[in-house]
C-alpha cells in the first residue's frame, strides 16, 4: 500500500483561513440576529424564532442538492473551487442585509423581509460552505491528518467566532452608533456599519482560498442525481448514521446556547455592562487555546475516546452551570475557561469523523461523494437548528419574555423568562450532549479499523487502476 500524501503547513494554513467567513457569519446570526430582531427591530421572540424556521423546508433540498453538484462538477478548477470563487461576494451581500432595517412600519411585512433575506442568506451560505467543507477528506488522506486539518479549520473558525463574539456587538451599538446620535435609530446604523465591515471581511479568504487551493485529482461522480435513492445510501450507512446523531447533538447544543447567551448573560447573571463580551472572548479563547490539547489526545488515544473525554467534562460544567445564581460573575469566567476544551472537542472531532464515515461509502459504492454527505449533514444542523430555535422563541415567548429597540441595556424579565433561560443554556445542553456521549460510545470506527479500511481502499483503486 502506497503512503498517502501528507499536507503541507501552508496547505492546512490556506485552508483554515477558509473558514472565516463562514464561521463570523454563523457567529453574528447565532448570537446577535436573534437580539438584534428582538431588541433592535423589535419584533416578539416568537415571530423572531419562527423567521428562523423559514428556508428549513428549502434545506432538506438545498444542502445535499449543491453538495451533490459539486461532487459532479466539471471544470479546469476542480470540483469544489467554482463555488468559493463564484459564491463569496453574494454570501457576504446576503449577510449584510440581515442587519439591514428597512423602513417597514407593518410588523407583518418585516417579518417577511427577514424571512426573506434570511432564505437567501441560508442557500448562499450553502453555496461556499458544503463544498468547502468536503475538501476535508479530499485534501487529508490519513486518520491524523484529518484530525490536524479540522483543528486548523477550527483555529481559524474560533478565531473569527472571537473577532466577531467580542466585537461586532460592541462596534455596533457602543462605537457606531454614538456617530449617528445614538438612540434606537444610531443602534441600527451601528449595526448596519458593522455587518458592512463584517461581509468585507467574510468574501475575501473564500475568493483568496478558491484562488489558491489545488484540489486533488479526484474523477467527479457520473451516476444522475437520484434524492430518494442517494438518500437512502447515505443513511443505510451505519457509522455515518452515527456520526451524524452526535454532530447533529454538538452542533445543535452550541447554536441554541449561543441564541440565548447573551440575554442570559445581561438578565438572568446580571453581568455588568460590557462584560457579556469578556464571557464570550472568554469561552473562545479557551476553546481556541485547547485545540492543541484536542489533537494530542486524539493521537495519543483515537477520536472515540478523545471525544468521550473531552465532552463528558463540558456535560459536568454545564450540570455545575445549572445552579449559578445571579451575579456570580467570577464563577462564570471560572466555567468560560473550563468548558474551553469541551467547545473545542465540539467543532473538532465530529467533523474529523464524519471525513472518515465517507471511506465506507467509497468502499460500497466506489465513488467520492463527500459534497453529498456534507450536504445532509449542513442540513441536518440547519433543521434541528431552525427547529431549537423556533421552540426557543415560543418558550420565551410563552414566558413572558420582553423585547425591545433598546439594544444589549438590562431588561427586567419575569422569573419564568429567567428561568426558560437558563434551561436554554445550561438543562437542555446537558441532557443532549450526554446522549451524544452515549451515541460516541457505540461509534464503530477507531484508529485500527480506519487503517484497515484504508487499506482495503488502497487496494481496489490499485485493482482499478491495473
Amino acid at each position: 500500500m502506497s503512503a498517502a500524501p501528507r499536507l503541507t503547513t501552508a496547505t492546512k494554513l490556506l485552508f483554515g483561513l477558509g473558514d472565516w467567513g463562514a464561521s463570523a457569519a454563523s457567529t453574528a446570526r447565532n448570537i446577535f440576529w436573534f437580539v438584534f430582531l428582538t431588541n433592535v427591530v423589535g419584533l416578539n421572540a416568537g415571530l423572531a424564532g419562527g423567521i428562523w424556521l423559514v428556508g428549513r423546508l428549502w434545506d432538506a433540498v438545498n444542502d445535499p442538492l449543491v453538495g451533490s453538484l459539486s461532487d459532479r462538477l466539471h471544470s479546469r478548477w476542480g470540483r469544489r473551487r467554482p463555488f468559493l470563487l463564484f459564491g463569496a461576494v453574494p454570501f457576504a451581500l446576503s449577510f449584510f442585509l440581515l442587519f439591514f432595517v428597512p423602513p417597514i412600519e407593518s410588523r407583518t411585512l418585516l417579518v417577511l423581509y427577514y424571512s426573506i433575506v434570511f432564505l437567501l442568506y441560508d442557500t448562499l451560505y450553502t453555496v461556499v460552505n458544503v463544498p468547502y467543507l468536503a475538501l476535508v477528506p479530499e485534501l487529508a488522506q490519513t486518520y491524523d491528518d484529518r484530525s490536524s486539518l479540522t483543528g486548523w479549520r477550527t483555529a481559524f473558525s474560533f478565531l473569527a467566532q472571537l473577532a466577531t463574539a467580542g466585537a461586532f456587538k460592541l462596534l455596533a451599538e457602543h462605537v457606531f452608533a454614538p456617530w449617528f446620535g445614538g438612540g434606537p435609530p444610531g443602534i441600527r446604523l451601528g449595526y448596519l456599519l458593522a455587518a458592512g465591515l463584517w461581509s468585507l471581511s467574510m468574501a475575501l479568504p473564500l475568493i483568496l482560498l478558491g484562488w489558491r487551493i489545488r484540489e486533488p485529482q479526484v474523477a467527479p461522480v457520473d451516476s444522475p442525481i437520484e434524492p430518494v435513492g442517494n438518500f437512502r445510501e447515505v443513511f443505510r450507512n451505519r457509522p455515518f448514521r452515527l456520526a451524524a446523531l452526535i454532530y447533529l447533538l454538538c452542533f445543535s447544543t452550541g447554536d441554541i446556547i449561543l441564541v440565548v447567551f447573551v440575554r442570559y448573560l445581561i438578565d438572568y447573571v446580571r453581568v455588568r455592562p460590557g462584560f457579556d463580551n469578556s464571557v464570550l472572548a472568554t469561552v473562545l479563547t479557551a476553546s481556541l487555546v485547547s485545540i492543541p490539547l484536542v489533537l494530542a489526545l486524539i493521537r495519543r488515544t483515537d477520536k472515540r475516546t478523545a471525544y468521550l473525554i473531552s465532552i463528558g467534562s463540558m456535560v459536568v460544567v454545564l450540570v455545575v452551570g445549572a445552579f449559578l445564581p445571579p451575579g456570580a460573575q467570577n464563577a462564570l469566567l471560572v466555567g468560560a475557561v473550563l468548558a474551553g476544551m469541551g467547545f473545542a472537542a465540539m467543532s473538532i472531532i465530529p467533523w474529523a469523523i464524519v471525513a472518515d464515515v465517507i471511506d465506507v461509502d467509497e468502499l460500497q459504492t466506489g465513488e467520492r461523494r463527500e459534497g453529498l454527505y456534507t450536504g445532509y449533514l449542513v442540513f441536518l444542523r440547519k433543521f434541528a437548528t431552525g427547529i431549537l430555535v423556533f421552540g426557543a422563541g415560543q418558550l420565551l415567548a410563552a414566558s413572558g419574555y420582553v423585547s425591545s429597540n433598546t439594544g444589549s441595556l438590562f431588561i427586567a424579565q419575569p422569573e419564568t423568562a429567567l428561568q426558560a433561560m437558563r434551561a436554554l443554556v445550561t438543562v437542555l445542553p446537558a441532557i443532549a450532549l450526554s446522549l451524544s456521549l452515549a451515541l460516541a460510545w457505540r461509534f464503530p470506527l477507531d484508529r485500527e479499523s480506519h487503517e484497515a479500511l484504508r487499506r482495503e481502499l488502497e487496494a481496489r483503486r490499485a485493482g482499478d487502476v491495473g
